[in-house]
């Protein structure tokens, strides 16, 4: 198909097209006999993503790195999502300032000292108990994009038997799943997101049951930046302990008088232990079980 063509399929001026070109975005193919270009269905693909992306107002440097494969496409809508959230603050503020010009009959009376200081400062933020929920929020979703459970239809003790239980799971949720590495421990990708996994057994009534636990190869990507590394630690044995240390408020506080003695001390410490223990055996083999299919 010629440009015009590719312009009505895409939706991008031909104009558009031309740049993108130039800038390396899109190599249609050139016919043989007379030089034109000629645009294919992959070409028009091309362009409908490039398109999504532009109104997302994310840099041509990021695009290519994304066209070219340098570039997870998850990586660079996190880093857009950032730089989107930092402006819509600035929006915010800059909105707030319009209203106040809005009530001034003239510039005269402006405080101009005043106006520059508010547009220099920093944006307030809600308060400590609506900036907290809202960071948790942020840190558990990251925490339930890095890493799933999923339980294998078979037994998986081979690598050729693991490579065939992550594409059936594959298959189950509509997952573009390549495996990059052959192992007990493979290494695979998730729509362009590098992943490896790991077979973990538990007992069910007795019979050992494998369970197979995917986490992201470089996790840092999914980490909230701009949440201070303290705070998001502090959220994590949140968001992963609540409801064991919950649970030992129940068994322990009715019981206050377990700590007029030595034995009630080791008694609480074993209890403490014992959640623990069963808190860190059910992320490790149940964590977000099935958590990443399709349909997120």
């Amino acid at each position: 198909m010629n440009i015009k063509q590719a312009q009505q399929l895409s939706g991008v001026s031909a104009d558009n097209i031309r740049f993108y070109e130039k800038q390396g975005l899109l190599r249609p193919r050139r016919n043989p006999a007379n030089g034109y270009r000629e645009y294919c269905e992959e070409d028009i693909h091309t362009l409908k993503l490039i398109r999504a992306l532009r109104m997302l107002d994310m840099p041509l440097e990021e695009i290519r790195a994304v066209l070219s494969g340098c570039l997870p496409l998850s990586t660079a809508a996190n880093q857009q999502k950032r730089r989107l959230e930092e402006r819509s603050c600035q929006l915010s503020a800059a909105i707030r300032l319009c209203s106040e010009f809005t009530s001034l009959p003239d510039p005269e009376g402006l405080d101009i000292d005043g106006l520059l200081a508010r547009m220099e400062a920093p944006e307030v933020r809600d308060g400590f108990f609506q900036d907290w929920l809202r960071d948790y929020h942020r840190v558990a979703l990251a925490e339930h994009e890095k890493r799933f459970t999923f339980l294998p239809d078979e037994a998986v003790t081979t690598p050729k038997e693991f490579s065939a239980a992550l594409f059936q799971y594959a298959r189950e949720n509509d997952l573009d799943l390549i495996v990059t590495k052959e192992s007990m421990y493979p290494e695979f990708t998730i729509n362009g997101i590098e992943y490896t996994a790991s077979r973990n057994y538990t007992a069910v009534r007795g019979c050992p049951v494998a369970s197979i636990h995917c986490q992201v190869l470089h996790p840092e990507d999914f980490e909230p930046q701009d949440i201070s590394p303290f705070r998001r630690r502090i959220q994590k044995l949140f968001h992963f302990f609540w409801l064991p240390a919950l649970l030992c408020l129940f068994i322990l506080l009715p019981r206050a008088d377990l700590f007029a003695s030595w034995e009630g001390w080791v008694l609480a410490a074993f209890v403490l232990v014992l959640v623990g223990t069963g808190s860190l055996r059910s992320w490790l083999l149940f964590y977000n079980e099935n958590g990443k299919t399709g349909k997120k």
